[in-house]
C-alpha cells in the first residue's frame, strides 16, 4: 500500500498545477472566512449581524460552506487521471509490472490522502475561527456537532471516487469535466424532478452525497430549523463510494489501456 502511494505521490508533487491548485484552495477559503467575520444583512434599513462562527453550530457550518469548494479537488482528481491516459502513464505502469488493481489502488489512497488533508485543513480552519472570531461565550474547544467533519470527509471522498470513475470511462479532460457538471447540475435532477418518483430522487448519488452536510444557511434567516443529517443518506453514501470505485476497477479491467 505504501509503495503505491509513494508511486502516486512521485507523480503528482512535482506537478505545478498541483501546487497552484492548492495555494488557490487555502487563499480562497481563507478569503471567504475573513468576509464572513461581522457578516451584515441590510433588510428595511436595518443591519442584522450574523455570526456562523459560534460553537458548536461552526462545524456544520464551515463543512457546509467549504464542500462548495472541492469542486478544485474534483477537476483535480480527473485532471490527474486523464494527463495518465493521454501520456500513456496508465499502460506503462502495467508494462513495469504493476496490475490494474494495483493501479486503481493508488488512485484510491490517493484520494483518500486527499479527502484526510481537506478534512484536517478544515478542523483547523474552524477551530482558529471560533476561537478567534466567535465574539460569543461559545466554548471554543466544544466538540458536539464535529461529527459533520467526518460527514465532510465521506462526501468529499464519495464525490471524488464519482470523478474518478467518470475520468476513467471517458479519458478525455474536457469530455470528463463536462460530463461531470452536467451529471450533476442537468442530469440528475432531471431524474429526481422529472423521471424518478420524489422519494427515489432523495438517494441518487449527488444528492445523497450532498445532503450528508444538509444546507445550514436558512435557519439563519428565520427560514426554517437548523438541519440534521439523516443516517439512511449516510449509508446510502458509502454505499456509492464504494459503486463508484468497484466499477472504475471494471472500466480498468474491461478496457484496452
Amino acid at each position: 500500500m505504501n509503495t503505491l502511494l509513494k508511486i502516486e505521490l512521485k507523480k503528482l508533487l512535482p506537478y505545478r498545477s498541483f501546487w497552484a491548485a492548492v495555494i488557490a484552495y487555502v487563499l480562497m477559503m481563507g478569503g471567504l472566512f475573513a468576509s464572513l467575520y461581522r457578516f451584515k444583512l441590510n433588510i428595511n434599513s436595518v443591519d442584522i449581524g450574523i455570526n456562523f462562527y459560534y460553537f458548536p453550530d461552526i462545524w456544520h457550518n464551515i463543512a457546509y460552506i467549504t464542500s462548495w469548494f472541492n469542486v478544485l479537488l474534483y477537476f483535480f482528481v480527473i485532471l490527474i487521471v486523464t494527463n495518465e491516459y493521454q501520456f500513456r502513464t496508465v499502460r506503462q505502469n502495467v508494462i513495469d509490472g504493476l496490475s490494474r488493481w494495483q493501479s486503481l489502488t493508488g488512485k484510491i489512497l490517493l484520494l483518500l490522502l486527499f479527502s484526510i488533508g481537506t478534512t484536517v485543513l478544515v478542523g483547523l480552519v474552524t477551530l482558529a475561527c471560533g476561537f478567534f472570531l466567535a465574539d460569543t461565550d461559545s466554548n471554543p474547544f466544544s466538540l458536539e456537532k464535529i461529527e459533520y467533519l467526518g460527514l465532510y470527509f465521506i462526501q468529499t471522498l464519495g464525490i471524488s471516487s464519482f470523478a474518478l470513475l467518470v475520468a476513467n470511462l471517458l479519458r478525455k479532460q474536457g469530455m470528463s469535466i463536462i460530463a461531470f457538471l452536467g451529471y450533476i447540475l442537468i442530469g440528475e435532477p432531471v431524474l429526481r424532478y422529472r423521471l424518478l418518483p420524489e422519494s427515489w430522487g432523495e438517494y441518487l448519488p449527488m444528492q445523497a452525497l450532498g445532503q450528508l452536510i444538509p444546507n445550514p444557511l436558512p435557519a439563519y434567516f428565520n427560514l426554517g430549523t437548523l438541519p440534521e443529517f439523516q443516517p439512511t443518506l449516510l449509508l446510502a453514501s458509502l454505499m456509492y463510494t464504494a459503486l463508484f470505485f468497484a466499477a472504475s476497477g471494471w472500466v480498468l479491467q474491461s478496457r484496452d489501456l
